[in-house]
């Protein structure tokens, strides 16, 4: 049974990775200017023949892995706090994390609007941290269960939306028309300077993480029989949490709020391998990255010249998909 599904394990893995180099290369094809495949394999490899150099190595190249770093990211961070909260209707666009990285940035942008790029991940993090810390704060002070604190969470969230709402609506429209753009979840104007900024850290992070798979799949038994087993489950939710907090702010940072990434990846990862993290964790690396990548090539190609933002287009696809987790569950608790 084991061989059976390290052998199911090992093909998704693969088969995954493929459609991520497929999905990758159409989305260096697609635009408002279409390039043929061959001509960005000339491009990549500095092959004799067609080239586009200036729109897929400044544009499209890091825009795309940029997708990628971030989409998987996210991907982590959602399968983490699912585990944590034992709650598969948890992500952390939904707990709040993604929206208090949100403001931190949001503000970021209208106090400091000089500030360097390099510092935004360090704020979008602060924003982060401090909403999973109101989070665990209640979990410390109050034993609340899962479901409960998820609610805390959205709680939590709702009030870093409503901070944001309010700044967009009293802020000059020439201050808040760059943050109004990256609130959507858009890849738009990203370049390399972007993608340095944050790629080291989201690479360190989710390795860590990855490493962390058997204490997950011990946190989600509960915490009597993860503690009988030798686990300290207050420490391993910290670290986790804070892993959890840190991958998504991070991603937030660069490229807005791009929900439901974190909750449909993590699902559709468990669909294909399974709940052991061992598998389900880089599966939904993989599937996140590819989501994002494809949200944003579909988002250039659909309307070009227009572009629709990628976190338009995860939420159009994510709502339903929320809406359908909850019902399957409400069907399930009830049978």
């Amino acid at each position: 049974m084991r061989h059976a599904s390290s052998t199911r394990l090992i093909w998704t893995l693969l088969g995954l990775t493929f459609a991520a180099i497929a999905v990758f290369l159409w989305s260096l094809s697609a635009g408002a200017v279409h390039i043929p495949i061959a001509t960005i394999i000339n491009t990549l490899f500095d092959l004799d023949g067609p080239k586009q150099s200036f729109i897929i190595n400044k544009s499209r190249l890091p825009r795309s892995l940029l997708a990628f770093c971030t989409g998987g990211s996210l991907a982590l961070s959602g399968a983490i706090v699912q585990a944590l909260l034992r709650n598969p209707l948890a992500s952390p666009k939904i707990i709040g994390i993604n929206s208090g990285a949100a403001l931190g940035v949001l503000l970021t942008f209208i106090l400091a609007p000089t500030l360097n790029l390099n510092w935004l991940p360090v704020v979008a993090a602060c924003g982060g941290i401090l909403a999973a810390a109101a989070i665990f704060t209640v979990a410390e002070i109050a034993t609340v269960s899962p479901a409960r604190l998820a609610l805390v969470g959205i709680a939590i969230g709702m009030t870093c939306d409503a901070a944001v709402d309010f700044i967009l609506a009293t802020s000059e429209l020439y201050e808040v028309s760059a943050p109004l753009v990256w609130m959507t979840g858009s890849l738009w104007n990203r370049g390399w300077a972007h993608l340095n900024a944050v790629w080291p850290l989201l690479v360190g992070l989710s390795a860590i993480t990855l490493l962390y798979s058997y204490r997950l799949d011990l946190i989600r038994l509960g915490t009597a029989q993860a503690t009988s087993l030798g686990l300290n489950v207050r420490r391993e939710r910290l670290v986790l949490l804070a892993l959890a907090t840190l991958l998504a702010a991070l991603s937030v940072s660069v490229v807005g709020v791009l929900g439901f990434v974190g909750l449909m990846a993590p699902h559709i990862a468990r669909q294909m391998v399974g709940g052991t993290h061992r598998g389900l964790l880089p599966v939904a690396m993989l599937v996140g990255a590819i989501l994002v990548v494809v949200a944003d090539a579909a988002g250039r190609a659909l309307f070009a010249p227009l572009e629709v933002s990628a976190g338009i287009l995860t939420a159009m696809f994510g709502a339903p998909f929320f809406v359908f987790l909850l019902l399957s569950n409400t069907s399930e608790a009830r049978g």
